[in-house]
């Protein structure tokens, strides 16, 4: 009998002990599966933030390019004043001149204003694929959380 309960007790001990072991292993993963969730949602932040940042470069190299061609058009028609022979022709050509610069003037200003609006979407793409990023971390932190302190409670059961 004495036997019986010794083995008994040893068993007894040898699963409690099992159970505390098991408790952080499993905790362990659970942390580890957060932590490479975390590192997943993070990276997917980043590249939509690069992506957003490369289609705000785009935008402003091609604001910059439309307006260098409507400026370069402006000062076309302002070296023609250089090229009058009368005065009729200096002063049509002035007007013609000014008239291109204003359209170049406002063509420069639509260019910009394009490429600022695409500037600004970038950004709250870039915010906004944070922001997901950090709850999906949140969460993932929270389900290790909780299943570590799930396995502390069965270690405690079992003692």
């Amino acid at each position: 009998m004495k036997k019986i309960i010794a083995a008994l007790a040893s068993v007894l001990l040898v699963t409690t002990a099992f159970a505390q072991t098991a408790a952080p292993s499993d905790a362990g993963k659970a942390q580890m599966k957060a932590n490479s969730e975390k590192s997943e949602a993070q990276a997917t932040a980043n590249k939509k933030k690069a992506e957003a940042q490369s289609d705000a470069d785009k935008a402003q190299a091609s604001a910059n390019e439309d307006k260098a061609s409507a400026q370069a058009d402006a000062d076309k028609k302002a070296a023609k004043k250089e090229k009058a022979t009368t005065p009729k022709e200096a002063s049509d050509a002035r007007g013609e001149a000014m008239k291109a610069q204003a359209r170049a003037d406002k063509k420069k200003h639509a260019a910009q204003a394009k490429a600022d609006k695409k500037k600004h979407e970038a950004a709250q793409d870039a915010n906004v694929a944070q922001a997901k990023a950090d709850k999906e971390k949140v969460e993932a932190q929270g389900d290790a959380n909780k299943k570590a302190a799930d396995a502390k409670v069965d270690a405690a059961k079992k003692q």
